[in-house]
């Protein structure tokens, strides 16, 4: 191990980073240290140590070269556009739906004589006072 580089844990979300360059260029780089306007990172075949300084919002390399630099977790945290129809549910469930946020998401009754017990299973279950027997 060479001196003044840390063992960064794995798991760790910053760990790889994609660096582009005004020319083009891009290469991924392992962060060794990341602070809120500064990183060290060092790419795969390279023996110095990458410096960057976020100044203003703009990632400037030692070079004074402004460079983008993009986590590993922002690339693969991009989600599909959602459209408008997978936004869209029959009507059917859309009713249930609201009838039972209404409900307060109580089972529907009739009347207001209901009453409410455990079956078996250990569920509620709503028994109007006429389904009641005597014992």
């Amino acid at each position: 191990m060479r001196q003044g580089l840390a063992c960064i844990p794995a798991g760790v979300h910053n760990l790889v980073v994609t660096i582009t360059y005004l020319n083009g260029t891009v290469c991924k780089a392992t962060v060794l240290s990341h602070a809120d306007d500064e990183i060290r990172a060092i790419t795969p075949g390279c023996d110095e140590i990458l410096a960057f300084t976020r100044i203003r919002g703009t990632w400037i390399s030692e070079e004074l070269e402004p460079v983008a630099i993009e986590f590993e977790w922002q690339r693969t945290g991009q989600s599909p556009a959602t459209s408008e129809r997978d936004c869209i549910c029959p009507k059917d469930l859309a009713a249930h739906l609201l009838q039972t946020l209404r409900a307060g998401c109580e089972p529907p009754t009739k009347g207001r004589e209901a009453l409410f017990a455990c079956n078996p299973a250990g569920r509620r279950i709503a028994i109007r006072r006429d389904e009641l027997q005597p014992m």
